[in-house]
């Protein structure tokens, strides 16, 4: 009984099953799926609409204003308050001022843009002309009036650092 293996009791293993057989099925299974799996490709697709015609005038950007930016300065030596909207100076008059907002506002409505309307004013502003402009803001039913910290904000902070 040398070649005999003996597991346990012969009534506990009746049928000696060859595992050598099972694991060179299963290998080969493994083998004919990883063969037949396709990845998908993303990496060399690019989807692109391009134009069909090749020389189609484009029409030109949109430009889309985030905002109408009123800035109000003090004036030392005019002892009074400057204003200005964007980077051009605005009037003295207030329907002059509110002209150049209404013009700004129906030029991005035509576009379906409503803008806010910011109100940058310096500290040294009276509270009185910084309400005055919000009043005016609303008399012409502007319902989107923000205010701003002034651009010079950080040009103070880094002043007081750097004495």
């Amino acid at each position: 009984m040398a070649g005999a293996q003996n597991i346990g009791e012969a009534a506990e293993n009746p049928v000696g099953i060859n595992v050598t057989a099972m694991v060179d099925v299963i290998f080969c299974l493994c083998i004919f799926f990883m063969c037949s799996f396709h990845f998908k490709q993303i990496e060399g697709k690019l989807d692109a609409w391009l134009p069909k015609v090749g020389n189609q005038l484009t029409p030109a950007p949109v430009i889309q204003l985030e905002e109408i930016r009123v800035s109000m300065r003090w004036d030392p030596v005019a002892r009074a308050t400057v204003r200005s909207i964007g980077s051009r100076p605005a009037a003295a008059s207030d329907a002059d001022l509110m002209g150049v907002v209404r013009s700004n506002l129906e030029s991005c409505r035509r576009i379906n843009q409503t803008p806010p309307v910011v109100i940058d004013a310096t500290k040294d502003v009276p509270w009185n002309d910084v309400v005055h402009v919000l009043d005016l803001c609303k008399r012409d039913r502007i319902e989107q009036v923000r205010f701003t910290e002034p651009n010079d904000y950080l040009e103070r902070r880094q002043g007081a650092r750097n004495p």
